[in-house]
């Protein structure tokens, strides 16, 4: 080789080296591969220092991704399919100098064009100028610190003009572990900013109608936190916070199912905020002369839990909607401090409907609580401080005040998503991501692959064939695309869907191999599974009844969990049997026979499941040519025509009515029901010698097949119910078991508040 050009590669080795090292950056040799990576989780906490944040910097740069990312301060283990802030020349600025709206929506973008996932936003400060649009199927997740007063975790600094939202939240997408602060927010010059979190519905397209979520969130001094219109489903809030000048929840035009649990509006957090704070007593004064916490319209068949505000001209108001007229049930509302504190203004008044709130405590100077309609507000087990009155029609109804056989409501568990104690992650490689070739193999290579160490098999956004069934060992979780709850959404169906076509047909229900199986501490996570190898005609027989068939999910050890997704098309859905400290979170299913079969089980929470017929049409994965031959005997066509054609209107319910169970429970102790919902059931909930706790359940149905049917049948059990919803049929039926009800709302049937037996 030539003298110079030794030299010249010696010269530009030594600067190379030179620039490397004054950087201060050290190569990382582990770096994981994109298909089987193993990052794990750090253990550092509380990292608030400068030189912290630019450890936190460079800790994530080079990831390669899909990866576990370090967090320090969430628990939650975080799969990201884009980290923000390595997005080459779009990304975001953690330190707050540069504008971070574009880079962020890139970030997002390039995920929904992957076909859904999780954007991860580092602990760090994001300055926003814009609207962050949170497209449909993808979950933008950050660190939240969840005692953090403002500069720890990942901090939005949002300067956007004042009337447009912060965040904008599409269809199974989401906002995840954020704190907001206003830096040009002050009560000397109130600015009356957009929404924080808004939800816009179909108004903006079919796929942003269903499971829009906002969950582990902090707003320091926002005027406006969550709003949502249009006709929209199945709305998702919890654990959101924060000081709102105005209002915390303005909320139309809901339909099915919605859960809105955990929130708080007071004065404390922007007071005591270390990014800039203002006086208590100042903040309080404001809120209490133009502040109303809550403002609920026409939500249906919403349920509500642990909502609570503090110093407001009106705690809760019920106002008129759009479409049609609240009616919601709400466990543990506490609003203190108030001018008025429930004010009813528009509310359904079909008799024995209305509102229903059990237990908590409402305040009011002028009343705290005021009904101007003909409607009933039911109060159960609820302290008042003020008035209890009337409006002004002559036909108005005082609400319903029993606080007989208890005072105190009781605690519930915390739905909190399950722990992987493992950092380790495998990324399934070489399967066909496009349901023309089995993928089943694969994905169980993957799964055994992790049998000794445990960890997470992440299966990336596609359409997976399933011919075989999968076994997740013990310690292993089986995830999809995303972070939120996912479903499909009318005429877009992205993230992880797996189709089946294991063959579902056995001798014997109880003991025939599930399509997927999950072990000790095992778990599934945001996939959607449809089955595909039979569908509702051919598999139900001329003399009435479905042919045995397997589970789809079979749980079978302590601490199995299924999180965040969906069942579409099984005769029997999910089995937990002989399991313990089991959940199942955040789950659309439509089954035929039984939708959840817990037996022998103990200490089992089932939160926020809905069961609706219209899963099997609203969806987008079948009108595709390319998809069209997965599904026999026509399935897709029997659907829509059942559904959309039949004069009756929802015909296939008649068939399902005859048949399905939402909840099976038999043999079981310290069952949780949450907010259950169900459309087109025969029954809610069915229970043999088992005890079970159940928080805001509901059922609606056509009511030409369930005229007769109990919503829930009991044989030698235990049950207390706290708010029942339901349409048609009777409450209960009742052998040789106990049963306990506060608070029901029966449309054209008022039922009694309260009902011991």
């Amino acid at each position: 080789m030539n003298q110079k050009l030794v030299r010249l590669t010696w010269i530009l080795l030594i600067i190379g080296l030179l620039v490397f090292c004054s950087c201060g950056k050290t190569p990382d040799s582990s770096k994981p591969d994109p298909e089987t990576s193993t990052k794990g989780q750090t253990e550092t906490q509380g990292a608030e220092s400068e030189s912290e944040d630019v450890k936190m910097e460079i800790q994530y740069e080079g990831y390669q991704t899909p990866c576990i990312v370090p967090t320090y301060y969430s628990s939650d283990v975080i799969v990201a399919d884009v980290v923000a802030t390595d997005n080459g020349k779009y990304s975001a600025d953690p330190h707050g100098v540069q504008d971070s709206t574009d880079a962020i929506n890139h970030c997002i973008s390039k995920v929904y064009n992957g076909g859904g996932g999780t954007v991860f936003l580092p602990a760090g400060s994001y300055k926003v100028t814009g609207t962050i649009k949170v497209l449909p199927f993808v979950s933008l997740v950050g660190d939240f610190d969840r005692e953090g007063t403002g500069s720890t975790g990942t901090v939005i600094l949002a300067q956007p003009p004042e009337d447009i939202p912060l965040f904008e939240i599409g269809g199974s997408a989401g906002v995840v572990g954020l704190s907001v602060y206003y830096p040009e927010q002050s009560l000397q010059d109130v600015r009356e900013y957009g929404f924080t979190f808004s939800i816009p519905g179909s108004a903006a397209g079919p796929a942003y109608y269903m499971l829009s979520t906002v969950k582990d969130c902090r707003v320091f001094n926002g005027y406006k936190g969550v709003y949502a219109g249009s006709v929209n489903e199945q709305m998702n809030l919890d654990n959101i916070s924060g000081t709102f000048l105005f209002r915390a929840l303005e909320l139309y035009d809901s339909a099915d199912a919605s859960t809105i649990q955990s929130v708080d509006a007071k004065s404390d957090y922007w007071a005591s905020c270390s990014l800039g704070s203002e006086s208590g007593s100042d903040i309080k004064d404001y809120t209490y002369a133009n502040g109303e916490a809550f403002v609920f319209g026409d939500v249906e068949w919403c349920s509500f839990a642990r909502l609570s505000c503090d110093s407001y001209s009106i705690g809760m108001h019920i106002v008129s909607g759009p479409r049609a007229k609240f009616s919601g049930i709400i466990y543990d509302c506490r609003m203190t401090g108030c001018q008025s504190g429930l004010l009813v203004d528009d509310i359904d008044t079909r008799p024995g409907y209305g509102m229903a709130v059990t237990g908590g405590l409402i305040e009011g100077e002028d009343y705290a609580v005021l009904n101007r309609t003909a409607g009933k507000v039911q109060l159960t087990c609820v302290e008042l401080s003020g008035e209890v009155r009337k409006g002004s029609e002559s036909d108005a109804l005082m609400p319903v005040v029993n606080r007989t056989l208890q005072d105190k409501i009781p605690v519930l568990t915390e739905p909190e998503e399950p722990y992987v104690s493992s950092g380790n992650l495998v990324v399934v490689k070489n399967a066909d991501r496009n349901a023309k070739k089995d993928a089943s193999v694969k994905i169980q290579e993957a799964l055994d692959s992790l049998r000794e160490s445990g960890g997470i098999v992440y299966l990336r956004a596609g359409n997976y064939l399933l011919e075989k069934p999968l076994v997740v060992p013990d310690g292993v979780e089986l995830r999809g695309a995303g972070f939120v709850p996912v479903r499909d959404q009318m005429e877009l169906s992205l993230g992880t869907i797996l189709f089946s076509k294991v063959n579902p047909s056995c001798d014997d229900e109880e003991t025939s191999k599930a399509n997927i199986t999950l072990g000790n501490n095992s778990g599934l996570r945001n996939v959607n599974l449809v089955n595909v190898s039979h569908d509702i005609f051919s598999d139900y027989r001329e003399s009435g009844g479905f042919t045995p068939s397997s589970y789809l999910i079979r749980g079978q050890g302590t601490g199995c969990y299924i999180v965040n997704g969906s069942i579409c098309g099984a005769v029997n859905g999910i089995e937990l049997k002989e399991a313990s400290n089991a959940r199942i979170l955040h789950m659309s299913v439509l089954a035929y026979k039984t939708g959840i079969h817990l037996q022998k089980a103990d200490h089992v929470l089932i939160h926020s499941v809905l069961t609706n017929v219209t899963i099997g049409m609203r969806n987008g994965w079948w009108k595709l040519d390319a998809y069209r031959d997965l599904f026999s005997n026509g399935w897709e066509e029997n659907w829509e025509v059942t559904i959309s054609s039949n004069p009756d209107g929802y015909g296939t319910v008649h068939m399902m009515m005859d048949e399905l169970n939402q909840i099976l429970v038999d043999s079981c102790r310290n069952v949780e029901l949450h907010h259950i919902f169900s459309y087109g059931a025969r029954h809610t909930l069915e229970a043999y010698d088992s005890d079970i706790l159940a928080v805001n359940i509901g059922r609606d149905c056509y009511w030409k097949y369930s005229i007769s049917e109990p919503m829930i049948r009991l044989y030698d059990s235990t049950l207390r119910l706290y708010n029942m919803y339901r349409f048609n049929g009777s409450s209960y039926l009742s052998s040789d078991s106990s049963v306990l009800i506060y608070s029901r709302v029966t449309i054209y049937e008022d039922e009694p508040c309260v009902e011991p037996q």
